[in-house]
């Protein structure tokens, strides 16, 4: 699988980078949203935004306070975390004007409504959306609806976002690498 200059052995997380410490929304969460935007992206064909949307998913609920309902944490991530990993993105392929576009698809990933389908950032946006989607799954079987994802590719995914989150839940992986590398076997 195309890592698309992104050294994924600089993407660790620490469960100190959270606000909130969660099982629900945290490390293994996010790292299996991060392996989803690489297999949407993967399929899409737009490297640039699958490597911006694979940065804001590293960040995307790191400034939760709490597991419920919460359409604000989007934005308190980008505000708050964006600036503390802008140096770890820009080691990665991000440039400077890159930006506002990885702030947008944080800011927006929590909220109800997209980004409108001619926005410059749509794209990014909507992968980052769909690719936390897809790890509703270990919510219930039945949280993940079909409706609310934005690409058909992404939609041709659920079944392999199922067997991905039964199959890595309990297999003790501590690193993005051990994901990765599971992930690859499975593409």
């Amino acid at each position: 699988m195309d890592t698309l200059g992104i050294n994924i052995d600089n993407f660790n997380l620490k469960p100190e980078f959270f606000n909130h410490q969660s099982t629900l929304h945290g490390i293994d969460h996010t790292y299996r949203v991060m392996c989803h935007v690489l297999k949407i992206g993967s399929f899409l064909q737009y490297p640039k935004e699958t490597r911006l949307a694979f940065f804001a998913a590293f960040i995307h609920d790191m400034a939760r306070k709490h597991d419920g309902k919460c359409s604000e944490h989007g934005k308190w991530s980008a505000d708050e975390k964006l600036p503390e990993f802008v140096p770890l993105f820009k080691e990665n392929g991000l440039v400077e004007n890159e930006i506002p576009e990885l702030y947008d698809a944080v800011a927006f990933h929590s909220v109800p409504q997209d980004l409108p389908h001619d926005h410059p950032h749509y794209i990014t946006s909507a992968i980052l959306k769909d690719a936390d989607a897809l790890d509703r799954i270990r919510i219930h079987r039945f949280d993940l609806k079909l409706k609310y994802l934005r690409f058909d590719e992404s939609k041709a995914l659920v079944k392999f976002a199922r067997e991905f989150y039964y199959n890595t839940r309990n297999a003790g992986f501590t690193t993005f690498r051990e994901y990765f590398d599971y992930l690859c076997t499975k593409s």
